[in-house]
């Protein structure tokens, strides 16, 4: 079986994830991640299929959650993984 290359993206924002990586970070869908950017919930930078979101807005996010008492802990290890 050939392995595929992890493609990270480095730019002055830091590490930027896809939405497919986010959702396997947070354990949840890759709809539920768009849906968490159209409600503002997180904030991504791109459009449509091509949204990245940076690794200080995924450690934001699961700052803000923990806060709320709304991250599941399986979430809350995931973003700090990243």
């Amino acid at each position: 079986m050939k392995k595929e290359a992890k493609r990270v993206i480095v730019s002055p924002l830091g590490q930027m994830y896809s939405t497919d990586e986010v959702a396997q970070i947070l354990n949840i869908s890759r709809r539920t991640v768009q849906r968490m950017i159209r409600n503002g919930e997180l904030v991504a930078i791109g459009k449509q299929r091509h949204y990245k979101i940076t690794e200080e807005e995924l450690r934001g996010w699961k700052e803000r959650e923990l806060a709320k008492g709304t991250v599941r802990a399986e979430q809350a290890r995931g973003a700090e993984a990243a």
